[in-house]
């Protein structure tokens, strides 16, 4: 019995929004009131240059930062965010409370073969634990160190892409302010071209200069800053999921009443689903 439902389909709120803003800022610029096509306002904001800066600093500074290990992990990373995640708390909890009346009624040995039949590892191998483990404390110890170790796995990830998005906006403005000393080295005050000529040609460089910005902005802000807080919801669901079944194999060890499980147990549930639950309970 799969009680986590994992991997049950696509998450494609990640790359959808991600198109979503470039397709905002693409019609952004074409709102613009200039002269110019829309083909030529593209071409203003294209700068492989400004593209190489950010992302090839971003990822420098990430190195120099974390564990070279970690940015090795980046695509599978990426990878959870397209994956969709979802855990049935209801279900783990309805779980815990048939668990309760067998536990009481035939002993906590009896439980050892309902172990094998759930395919959530953490809940199978706990429950199985449990009936043979008496020290509580002890087995409390083991989840909860299963439990830290999860939570600082997930930690890394969102850092690392936390990390990321600090850097990329002061990266854009490194290269704005490279691309500003080449071309005031660059602007050449003597030979042909009137003084107008001249000017125009500086305020083309220094909006070149400008691109460099706008990129570290857009990495950041709808990349690398979304990720990682998408990262952080799926780490919170999790450890709640790990937590229901933490404290329900607590309380099936010590034999409470399954009234008082469910009880504690639902205030682990999120409101939302508490409304869900009840609105089914008045339908049916």
């Amino acid at each position: 019995m799969d009680l986590e439902k994992k991997n049950i389909g696509k998450d494609l709120g990640t790359p959808i929004g991600i198109v979503a803003g470039l397709i905002i800022i693409l019609i952004g610029i074409y709102l613009q009131k200039t002269s110019a096509t829309f083909p030529q306002k593209l071409n203003w904001f294209v700068s492989p240059s400004a593209l190489f800066i950010v992302i090839g600093s971003t990822f420098a500074a990430a190195m120099v930062a974390i564990p070279f290990n970690s940015i090795k992990t980046i695509p599978a990373v990426i990878g959870i965010t397209v994956r969709s995640l979802a855990f049935d708390y209801l279900a783990v909890i309805d779980k815990m409370l048939e668990l309760a009346a067998i536990g009481r009624k035939d002993g906590l040995f009896a439980l050892e073969k309902h172990a094998r039949e759930i395919e959530d590892p953490f809940f199978s191998n706990y429950l199985e634990q449990a009936t043979f483990e008496r020290d509580s404390k002890k087995l409390k110890a083991n989840m909860d160190m299963e439990m830290n170790n999860i939570m600082s796995r997930h930690e890394a990830g969102a850092e690392l892409f936390t990390f990321m998005g600090t850097y990329a906006p002061a990266f854009g403005m490194m290269g704005t302010v490279i691309g500003l000393i080449v071309m005031m080295y660059g602007f050449d005050t003597g030979g042909s071209g009137s003084v107008a000529e001249k000017f125009a040609d500086l305020l083309q460089g220094m909006a070149t200069a400008l691109i460099t910005t706008l990129y570290g902005v857009v990495f950041a802000n709808l990349v690398f800053l979304p990720i990682a807080a998408k990262l952080e919801r799926r780490s919170i669901n999790e450890l709640r999921h790990k937590e229901i079944v933490a404290q329900g194999i607590l309380m099936l060890h010590a034999k409470e009443h399954p009234i008082l499980i469910k009880e504690k147990l639902m205030n682990f549930v999120p409101k939302e689903l508490k409304s869900k639950k009840s609105e089914n309970k008045d339908s049916d």
